[in-house]
């Protein structure tokens, strides 16, 4: 049941954006590529999956919790979570060019590409709570990069259900409903095409495309929910209590990045310290 509790409350409004986005992407860049509009059923669910790869790691923080897991101030997975430096996915990319090269199915390479870094940390580079480190070296935990966080005057510095409490109110929420609602139309269009393929057989995936509406549905409802009263309020260990006031992360940076740093945040490590 705790399970359950976590997952209706985990950036819902977020998920099924992650989502929604990597199949546009996707979609146009598919259409372009082919002059279709029909994308193979089995695509949709591959680019869901990359879309969302990087938030696996809240498996591993709910594990480490002991089924604890607490989506409060302390939840700053893009600082300290493996998959969300964008190097670390650099290998699809890779691939994809390798599939490029000796022709060999390359649209489906560019799934993960497409998924991972337009449907992830794009979107997580907007309206966060923190953003995203781009250049961040996987292999060097102790070294960081600066963050780089769009249109976010409404929720840098909140995490968890303080940040998903304020996204709620940004254009970019809306924006995101928008593309569920688009994505919804697509799949529609799809399974349409289906049903009037005059090739149509036992196997058709029509079933998996019922699936991803129902997906995006429920989620949808998740996040269409009003967020509870107490994630409205500033959070008690205040705003920007994350990698903006963190010793270990200013000192992991470069020198140059560093001075940058402590000439922003001034004023609020003088409160700190």
């Amino acid at each position: 049941m705790e399970w359950i509790d976590i997952y209706k409350d985990y950036e819902m409004s977020r998920i099924e954006h992650h989502c929604a986005f990597g199949i546009l992407f996707y979609y146009v860049i598919y259409i372009i590529w082919t002059k279709s509009l029909i994308v193979p059923s089995y695509y949709f669910n591959a680019i869901v999956y990359f879309s969302i790869l990087p938030d696996f790691d809240v498996i591993y923080y709910f594990f480490k919790s002991k089924g604890k897991l607490k989506l409060t101030m302390e939840y700053q997975h893009h600082l300290n979570s493996l998959t969300h430096f964008p190097l670390i996915f650099s290998p699809f990319i890779i691939i994809f060019i390798v599939s490029i090269i000796i022709n060999f199915n390359p649209l489906y390479s560019l799934i993960s590409v497409v998924g991972i870094y337009c449907g992830h940390f794009v979107i997580d580079t907007i309206a966060s709570g923190d953003g995203i480190m781009w250049g961040k070296n996987p292999f060097r935990r102790k070294k960081y990069t600066r963050f780089i966080n769009r249109y976010c005057d409404k929720t840098d510095g909140y995490h968890g259900r303080y940040w998903d409490a304020r996204y709620r109110q940004t254009k970019m929420y809306k924006i995101g409903n928008y593309a569920v609602i688009v994505v919804l139309i697509i799949i529609f269009f799809h399974i349409l095409n289906l049903y009037l393929s005059i090739n149509l057989s036992p196997r058709s995936p029509r079933g998996s495309l019922f699936s991803l509406i129902l997906f995006f549905l429920i989620l949808l409802y998740f996040g269409l929910r009003n967020p509870k009263e107490k994630w409205l309020k500033e959070p008690p260990e205040g705003r920007y209590s994350d990698y903006r006031v963190n010793m270990k992360y200013i000192n992991g940076l470069s020198e140059k990045n560093r001075k940058k740093h402590i000439d922003k945040y001034q004023g609020l490590l003088e409160q700190i310290y």
